[in-house]
C-alpha cells in the first residue's frame, strides 16, 4: 500500500508541475490552444517510444527465442502502424489549429517538423516538454519495476496506447473546436490543460494500483514444458 502511495504521490506532482509548466506559457507568454493541443500530441510520441522500449524489454524477460523474435517483429509493426496513427494525427491539428501560426505546409512531415520547432524555440518550450518528459519516465519505471515479477503480454502492450490516446484526444480536439468557436482563447487553453491534468491523474493513480501493467501474464503460461508435454496423451 504504502508503495502505490508513493507512485501515486509522484505521478501526482509531476502531473501538477508539467500542468502548472504549461498554464504558465497559457498565461505568461501567450500560448495558444494549438500549442497547447501541440504538447499533448508530443506527449504521444513520447508514449509510442517507450512502448517499443516495453515491448523489447518483455521479450527479453522472458528468456525464450521465439518470444524475443516476436517482440521485434511486433514492435516493428507497431512502430509502423502507430507512427502512421501519429503522424496523420500531427497533421490533423496543425491543419486544424495551426494554420494562423504556423501557416500552410506541403506533405505528411513538414507540419510536423514545423510544429516542434514552434514548440522548442523558446526556454519555456523545452521546459513544457521537459515536465511531460518526466511525467512519462516515471510512469515507464513504474511499469519496468512491477514487470520484474509479473511479466506481460506482447499483444496486450501493442494496443495499451491506444485506448488512452483515443479517448484523450477525441475530447481535446472536440473540446478545442468548441473554444475556438466561443472566442475566449486563454480560457479555452487552461481549460484543456485542466482536462489533461485531471485525465493524468485519474490514470496515475489506477496505474500505480495496478503497477502500470496491462493485463499481467506470466510468460510461461504460454508455452509447453517438456515434463508437461510428455503428460500430454
Amino acid at each position: 500500500m504504502d508503495e502505490v502511495r508513493t507512485w501515486q504521490t509522484i505521478d501526482m506532482a509531476l502531473a501538477v508541475a508539467a500542468a502548472v509548466i504549461v498554464a504558465y506559457g497559457v498565461l505568461m507568454l501567450g500560448w495558444s490552444v494549438f500549442v497547447v493541443i501541440a504538447l499533448f500530441w508530443f506527449e504521444n510520441v513520447l508514449i509510442g517510444v517507450l512502448n517499443v522500449a516495453k515491448m523489447l524489454i518483455t521479450g527479453a524477460q522472458s528468456g525464450y527465442t521465439v518470444s524475443m523474435v516476436a517482440a521485434v517483429a511486433l514492435s516493428a509493426f507497431f512502430t509502423v502502424h502507430y507512427g502512421m496513427f501519429t503522424v496523420a494525427h500531427g497533421v490533423f491539428v496543425v491543419g486544424l489549429f495551426g494554420q494562423a501560426e504556423l501557416g500552410s505546409s506541403q506533405g505528411m512531415f513538414a507540419p510536423l517538423g514545423r510544429m516542434l520547432g514552434y514548440l522548442l524555440a523558446d526556454r519555456e518550450g523545452w521546459l513544457a516538454a521537459a515536465g511531460i518528459t518526466a511525467l512519462q519516465a516515471a510512469a515507464f519505471l513504474r511499469w519496468l519495476i512491477a514487470t520484474r515479477a509479473q511479466p506481460v503480454l506482447l499483444p496486450a502492450l501493442m494496443f495499451a496506447p491506444y485506448g488512452r490516446i483515443v479517448i484523450l484526444h477525441v475530447t481535446i480536439i472536440a473540446s478545442g473546436i468548441l473554444v475556438g468557436m466561443l472566442k475566449f482563447p486563454v480560457l479555452g487553453a487552461l481549460l484543456l490543460v485542466a482536462l489533461k491534468l485531471a485525465f493524468d491523474i485519474v490514470a496515475g493513480n489506477a496505474a500505480a494500483r495496478t503497477g502500470g501493467s496491462p493485463q499481467p501474464v506470466p510468460v510461461r503460461h504460454f508455452f509447453i514444458s517438456p515434463e508437461d508435454d510428455a503428460k500430454r496423451p
